[in-house]
């Protein structure tokens, strides 16, 4: 176990404060949940989330203005956040129980004790509170065993009924910490999916815990294993992929490597991969171009592998290749390593430039101006002309175009 004393810089001058006002308002404050499971870990980097029975609200707004922050209120959720430049964003809340009305429902939320607070909880490994004045631990639902056993366990068998999206937080969980779902934990999950529990839940909450998987570090792992169990065909139907795995593998690398690629396009593409349409992406968030670079994805690789086929010059390649997407372009990339060099080429080509302006060409404006522009900036980069040539091959192509446009 990590100790308080060993925590990253930010975490603990954090946690230093807390304790610091906790002991001069005679409070008691808890880390609970996560950043316990990670202290038990060996983690020295945590989220830092307090809990008290009383004095949140006084804590907070103490906690604010000694490290010079603001405090925002959720008052639906006896939660209180602090921000303050060079500090982890902090939460505080009171100690609460929940209930759900109907199975699937987001939860209503009263005061209640800590041992309330960590048996409403999902998992057991999350359901621990550390003591930030005495370090003592608190384990009512025996977690601290379920993380030497590496194992993720649901506190009691209504929970995936309740709150069916803890589905996915299991699998997220246990990919991202090595654990194994407990065998009980295991067939009650499935027992919930295969009763359609999931369908009681809204289709953006869905959304959200499937974007989540995609922010993982091992997100094909994840989503291959959601797949697998067929969590996602409340999202999708259900598709049978053997190859889903190692696609998703393929790509992660690029995108890793690449911040500007929209990690949400790509791997809901091979989600999809085959069959595609608008109506998979209802609740998703998704503005309309995005979903079009997913349908890209889905349905059209097979016609843009058999078009690069006939491809016979670069300029034939870099025209086939601006028609889509760069998310379309990684999957490409991916799935013909022969194509790969030259998908890069067309990436620095797409940060190539000219010192070359539509006015220095002496011909009259219209379209064919940046027609003859973008072919100049093709043929330098490609090398068919030196870089002094390109004014006066741009005026002969604006030229050209200009013609075709007054015979057309």
């Amino acid at each position: 176990m990590t100790r308080l004393s060993e925590l990253s810089t930010p975490q603990r001058r954090a946690v230093e404060a807390i304790r610091e006002i906790a002991a001069e308002k005679n409070l008691r404050p808890y880390l609970v949940g996560g950043p316990v499971r990670d202290l038990l870990h060996g983690s020295r980097t945590i989220d830092v989330d307090v809990t008290l029975e009383e004095g949140a609200p006084e804590l907070a707004r103490a906690l604010a203005k000694r490290i010079e922050g603001r405090v925002r209120s959720f008052p639906q959720f006896l939660t209180y956040k602090v921000t303050a430049e060079g500090f982890p964003e902090i939460d505080i809340t009171t100690a609460r129980k929940e209930r759900y009305r109907v199975p699937g429902a987001l939860p209503i939320v009263s005061e209640g004790s800590l041992k309330d607070d960590l048996i409403r909880r999902d998992f057991s490994v999350n359901a621990i509170a550390l003591g930030l004045l005495d370090e003592k631990t608190h384990d009512p639902t025996n977690g601290e065993q379920d993380i030497r056993d590496r194992l993720i366990r649901v506190l009691h068998d209504q929970s995936f009924r309740d709150d069916p999206t803890r589905i996915f937080r299991a699998v997220r969980l246990a990919t991202r910490l090595g654990f194994t779902i407990e065998p009980h934990t295991a067939s009650l999950m499935k027992e919930a999916i295969e009763s359609r529990a999931l369908e009681t839940v809204s289709r953006e909450r869905i959304w959200r815990e499937v974007f989540l998987a995609m922010d993982e570090h091992e997100a094909p792992a994840v989503l291959a294993a959601l797949h697998e169990q067929c969590a996602l065909d409340v999202l999708f139907g259900c598709r049978h992929n053997p190859e889903l795995r190692a696609q998703l593998d393929g790509v992660r690398a690029r995108i890793e490597k690449d911040p500007s690629l929209d990690r949400y396009v790509i791997y809901t593409g091979l989600l999809l991969r085959g069959d595609a349409s608008p109506v998979d992406f209802e609740g998703s968030g998704f503005s309309q171009k995005r979903a079009r670079a997913v349908v890209e994805i889905a349905n059209e690789l097979p016609r843009f592998h058999e078009a690069l086929e006939h491809v016979k010059n670069e300029r034939q390649r870099f025209r086939l290749y601006r028609g889509v997407s760069p998310e379309m372009l990684t999957v490409v990339a991916v799935e013909r390593p022969d194509e790969r060099p030259r998908i890069d080429r067309w990436r620095e080509y797409k940060q190539f430039t000219i010192q070359l302006r539509g006015n220095d060409l002496e011909v009259p404006t219209g379209p064919h101006i940046a027609k003859a522009l973008e072919r100049t900036r093709e043929a330098v980069f490609n090398g068919e002309i030196e870089p002094d040539q390109a004014r006066t091959y741009a005026r002969e192509m604006a030229k050209k175009y200009l013609a075709r446009e007054e015979k057309a």
